[in-house]
C-alpha cells in the first residue's frame, strides 16, 4: 500500500520566522529519493524521511538521495520537475501564503492522481509513489514551498 507522509522534514533548518507579505513567486524545492527493500544503506540526509516512511512501511530499508531541484513559480502557474527514468512531477502554486504562512500547492506525481494541500514553511511533504524503477526501487518525492525569509 502506498501512502503520503506529510509529517517528515528531511532538511535541517529552523522554521520560518517572518513570511513575505507579497504575492511574488514561490520557491518550490523537489527532492528525489529512491527507496529499496534490498539495500540497507540510508543517506544521512534522509534519516528523518526514512524513519517516517519506515513507521508506516518497514519493508523499505535503503534510501538514496538522487537530486534536489528548485524553481520559482508564480501563483497560478505550474512547472514540471524531472525525476528518474523520464518520469516527471507537475507542481502548481494554487495560492500564496495564508495567515499561517502556508502555501497552497497541487502536485501530480507519477502513477498517482493530483494531490492538493497546503504546506508549512520549510517543511518537506514526502510522497511515496507506486512507481518502481528498472532496478525495483520505489520513487519517493519530497516537495517544499518556501514563501518566506529568515529574520536578519
Amino acid at each position: 500500500m502506498f501512502a503520503l507522509f506529510a509529517s517528515a522534514a528531511i532538511a535541517a533548518g529552523s522554521p520560518c520566522e517572518v513570511c513575505c507579505g507579497d504575492d511574488g513567486p514561490i520557491r518550490v524545492t523537489v527532492t528525489v529519493v529512491l527507496a529499496s527493500t534490498e539495500d540497507k544503506t540510508i543517506d544521512p540526509k534522509l534519516k528523518d524521511l526514512a524513519a517516517e516512511v519506515q513507521k508506516r512501511d518497514k519493508k523499505y530499508t535503503g534510501f538514496k538521495h538522487i537530486e534536489t531541484t528548485a524553481k520559482s513559480i508564480a501563483v497560478g502557474d505550474s512547472a514540471k520537475f524531472d525525476l528518474v527514468e523520464k518520469q516527471e512531477l507537475k507542481v502548481k502554486v494554487e495560492k500564496s501564503k495564508d495567515e499561517n504562512g502556508r502555501v497552497g500547492l497541487t502536485v501530480k506525481p507519477p502513477d498517482l492522481g493530483e494531490i492538493t494541500y497546503t504546506c508549512a514553511c520549510e517543511k518537506f511533504f514526502p510522497i511515496v509513489t507506486p512507481y518502481k524503477t528498472k532496478n525495483g526501487e520505489t520513487l519517493i518525492i519530497a516537495v517544499m514551498a518556501k514563501p518566506c525569509t529568515q529574520k536578519k
